[in-house]
């Protein structure tokens, strides 16, 4: 699949995932710049990625929309409620009832552990056109031909897509679109959890615009009385600030603050990380009762 891709293709993957990983604290951030890469990359106009955080074999659980690009803000509200639409639904049953070709694309995850196809690649023009997920939703944005990739990222431990759209009237997705984002997508799903903070880890999610401003100027090396000058605050506001910080990251110093940021290493939410652990003593439990099965 790489033969269809050229070496400058390939460093605009690297420069790009090298890009996103400066953004790491801040997921937001991070995938958008992810999804306008790829959209600057294969050409498309529209880039969407969706994490489930509750599927299971052959299932949907929860999917969600983290990141959507391209799409008029009027218009993101109902790209989400119908990505909702797949929340507990078998693959099969999505397949068959809202976009043909799901099954396909499970087909592959099951068989190679990852899955990349361009939309012709998961069924016909006809079917798709037909399609309530065409219908309802992506017509309404001009997209009528994509890419999708998935991949099973491990912290939090779940599938996750990108899919990049274009537009009607446009050249449909070829390989060297398909083994761009196979590529791209190859790249940062290791990442996921590791270098790419997620809500679930200490990050800039949840944090109001002072206190992103404010933790911004820390990380220049400015003292608090400093910070307080350039955002015109008292000396008093910005000490809350920067208390309300040490909380957020569950930290007691600025020297500790700076030290997770110097890391680049996201860590895990408190409670997320009891789950995760809950999660892999019951995956090992149902493995030693599988093998004592088999004995």
């Amino acid at each position: 699949m790489l033969a269809d891709v050229a070496l400058e293709d390939i460093s605009a993957v690297i420069r790009l995932v090298r890009e996103v990983c400066d953004r790491w604290d801040d997921p937001p951030a991070w995938r958008e710049h992810l999804l306008h890469g790829a959209c600057r990359l294969l050409g498309g106009n529209v880039g969407m990625m969706v994490a489930d955080a509750a599927s299971r074999e052959a299932w949907f659980g929860r999917p969600t929309a983290v990141a959507l690009v391209g799409v008029p803000a009027p218009l993101q509200t109902l790209a989400r409620s119908t990505v909702g639409r797949f929340e507990s639904r078998a693959v099969n049953d999505v397949s068959r009832e809202l976009l043909p070709g799901m099954d396909t694309l499970y087909g592959m995850m099951v068989r190679q552990g990852w899955a990349t196809a361009a939309r012709g690649d998961l069924s016909d023009d006809r079917s798709y056109h037909a399609a309530p997920f065409y219908r309802d939703f992506q017509r309404h944005i001009d997209c009528d031909d994509f890419v999708v990739s998935v991949r099973i990222v491990d912290l939090p431990r779940r599938p996750e897509s990108i899919t990049i759209d274009r537009p009607h009237g446009a050249p449909r997705f070829g390989p060297r679109e398909t083994a761009l984002l196979k590529l791209l997508h190859d790249e940062v799903a290791p990442l996921v959890g590791v270098r790419l903070a997620t809500e679930a880890h200490l990050c800039r999610d949840g944090l109001s615009k002072r206190l992103n401003e404010t933790l911004s100027l820390l990380l220049e090396g400015m003292s608090e009385k400093e910070v307080a000058r350039r955002l015109g605050l008292a000396a008093r506001t910005v000490h809350e600030y920067v208390t309300a910080l040490y909380a957020h990251f569950n930290v007691c110093s600025r020297a500790e603050l700076l030290a997770y940021f110097i890391r680049r290493r996201p860590v895990a939410r408190e409670c997320d990380r009891r789950d995760a652990e809950a999660a892999e003593t019951a995956a090992e439990n149902r493995k030693r009762f599988g093998r004592g099965l088999r004995g």
